[in-house]
């Protein structure tokens, strides 16, 4: 359905026929009436890694399975021979990956590296780390990742990290063993910890987040900044009240504490600073949280599920509050929620309608439909990933927008007043009919495809006047299959059921300019929609609509038709017009544009230059209107400025 594969002609590239379907419904009502069916009642056996989260472990399941080889030249690999080595001391900079696998081993040692890429170490590898500074240079949050999964081992001791101030992800999985002492981080980590993996962290200023989850164990110490997310699974029963304060000592978290049921992982906190909870229930779960102040809760959809979120808002206090989630109980009792977050994962579908979220995130074949909510990016950002779609429409956000991997993200009728929307690796960003601070970029592979009828508003008939907008599709540096082929503009009175060209398969890119010229005589005045249709070359073709209200002319037909009485030339002009009047001498010329505004003026015209004038206004392209005053009589016209 989001992506294809095999012959490019055979089938669509994106969902067309749903993108317009829903594009439809909410210019037409400007807001989605949703019906959904059994809530909570569809149950399938497909279910999702928890680690999807993070986007990365499916990917390295691939590299490192079967007969799979690593062929890339500037890829490090530590381990492809027994008993392998490496000791890396001093300045050290390197672009690509870095495998550490089987039984290598990688060592840092008093060095300054510089590393454009990201860090693997799997099967019995191990990386030593000792009084060394890493900068893995990101040009997006999440590009790089440390990871240690299957039976890896990671020991750092007096280093620091930087990457290039952006958050960034760090993964122990499996049976991962992963020790840190006198760390000091640049910036914010984002951690998954699975399967049975261990991690212990000893003083470190900017700790970071970490989700705990299957029986995975984790330990901080002396450690700042710190963010621990609880994941709840279906089968678990908690009732529970954290700690007040947000520093902890002597604090432990597992199955043995009274009123936690269905957990196997552990943490325990000890002298720790600026501590905050989070918790990450999975539908079917029953949980209830009882005096708790929570930095944020991440609501987690599996299975298959189906669900409306709908008034959830952000910094909230709750003295008996059940979250209105049909598939599964969240009660909180006289607690406090900073960030809700929604986190939709392998087949299932979520509703969101009159929310204020931090974070919204899909992920594997899962998708959203959104309408009519703020995202404040308290939590995260707005992003689909895998082979997911997410449909905004009418919504507000605070903080980026972002395709990743092959997903499909289309926002729509949409203000995004501070951050540009992006996309990376091979996923495809629509953005139609926004109102955007920055347009998309693509990075990697990826596409970004932005169509926008931006002015005017309003105008008059019986005039011609520039449409301005954009209507393009880019590439990332690495190119791909999806490009530009047309677009088409073409306008309606309101309640009418046709549809009139005003441009028809134009094969030029727009890129914050004119769409095209309107030429509006014979209209009547009222409510017009413009319609935007951008299409790509694979078949696939979107449409956006614009409100423009014609007002009537402010010159007539009959002030228009003054015979031959004046004589505007060259028309169309470029800079220079010359009027010329065959009856009577030219007392004052008055320039007005479309909307009526004096534009230009010149009065008290010598009697020897009264038959004809001519004149630079150094005017921008458009329709203009002209007013010359004899000592008897005033004429009124028309003419254009082109290019």
């Amino acid at each position: 359905m989001i992506f294809i594969t095999g012959s490019l002609h055979a089938q669509r590239a994106i969902p067309q026929q749903k993108i317009n379907s829903l594009l439809e419904q909410f210019h037409d009502v400007k807001k989605f009436n949703t019906e959904i069916n059994h809530l909570n009642n569809k149950k399938t056996d497909e279910r999702s890694h928890p680690f999807q989260i993070l986007n990365k472990y499916d990917h390295l399941k691939y590299t490192f399975s079967g007969n799979n080889t690593i062929a890339s030249a500037d890829t490090i690999v530590v381990g492809a021979v027994p008993n392998d080595t490496l000791v890396i001391t001093g300045a050290f900079t390197h672009t690509g990956l870095i495998f550490v696998m089987n039984d290598g081993v990688l060592i840092f040692k008093n060095a300054q590296v510089i590393d454009t890429g990201d860090v693997y170490v799997v099967g019995n590898g191990k990386l030593l780390a000792d009084s060394s500074d890493f900068f893995f240079p990101q040009e997006y949050f999440y590009q790089r990742a440390l990871m240690f999964i299957q039976n890896a081992t990671g020991e750092f001791n007096h280093c620091s990290f930087n990457y290039s101030g952006m958050s960034h992800n760090l993964v122990v999985g499996d049976s991962a063993n992963v020790v840190m002492n006198n760390i000091h981080q640049n910036d914010f980590t984002t951690c998954g910890l699975w399967g049975a993996s261990s991690l212990q962290i000893n003083q470190c200023n900017l700790t970071g987040e970490y989700i705990l989850m299957s029986e995975s164990q984790a330990t901080f110490t002396n450690c700042d900044t710190l963010l621990l997310w609880y994941n709840f699974p279906d089968s678990s029963v908690i009732n529970y009240s954290y700690p007040p304060g947000d520093t902890v000592y002597n604090y432990s978290f597992n199955n043995t504490v009274a009123g936690v049921n269905g957990i196997n992982y552990s943490v325990d906190v000890d002298s720790c600073h600026t501590v905050w909870w989070g918790i990450m229930p999975v539908n079917g779960s029953d949980v209830t949280l009882t005096n708790s102040t929570l930095r944020t809760i991440g609501v987690w959809f599996q299975r298959g599920d189906t669900a409306l979120a709908t008034g959830i808002f952000n910094n909230s206090s709750y003295t008996n509050y059940v979250t209105p989630l049909s598939d599964r109980n969240l009660h909180l009792i006289n607690s406090y929620v900073q960030t809700w977050s929604l986190y939709v994962f392998d087949s299932s579908q979520i509703f969101i309608d009159s929310c204020q979220l931090g974070e919204v995130g899909c992920q594997q074949t899962s998708s959203a439909i959104t309408s009519n909510f703020l995202l404040d990016g308290s939590g995260g950002y707005f992003w689909a990933t895998d082979t997911t779609f997410v449909f905004a429409t009418g919504v507000t956000v605070y903080t980026l927008p972002r395709s990743e991997r092959n997903g499909i993200f289309l926002l729509a009728y949409s203000w995004v007043p501070f951050m540009m929307p992006q996309a990376i690796g091979n996923s495809v960003m629509i953005c139609v009919q926004n109102n955007l601070q920055m347009d998309p970029i693509p990075y990697d592979g990826a596409v970004a495809w932005l169509q926008n009828i931006a002015s005017p508003d309003t105008n008059y008939v019986q005039s011609l006047f520039a449409i301005t907008g954009d209507a393009w599709i880019d590439q990332g540096p690495l190119g791909n299959w999806m490009d530009f082929q047309s677009y088409s503009l073409t306008y309606q009175l309101f309640g009418d059921t046709v549809w009139h060209a005003i441009v028809t398969d134009s094969v030029n890119e727009v890129h914050n300019g004119n769409l095209a010229y309107w030429n509006t005589n014979g209209l009547q005045s009222g409510d017009y929609l413009l319609r935007l249709v951008v299409k790509n070359n694979v078949g696939d073709s979107i449409e956006g609509k614009k409100h423009i209200y014609l007002r009537p002319s402010p010159v007539s037909l009959e002030e228009l038709n003054n015979g031959d009485a004046i004589d505007v030339y060259p028309n169309p002009a470029s800079s220079v017009i010359n009027f010329k009047i065959n009856s009577g001498n030219i007392k004052s010329l008055l320039i007005r544009n479309v909307l009526g505004a004096c534009v230009f003026e010149q009065k008290n015209i010598a009697a020897d230059e009264s038959k004809i004038i001519s004149v630079n206004p150094k005017l921008k392209p458009g329709m203009y209107f002209f007013e010359i005053s004899t000592y008897h009589q005033t004429y009124n016209g028309k003419f254009m400025v082109a290019k």
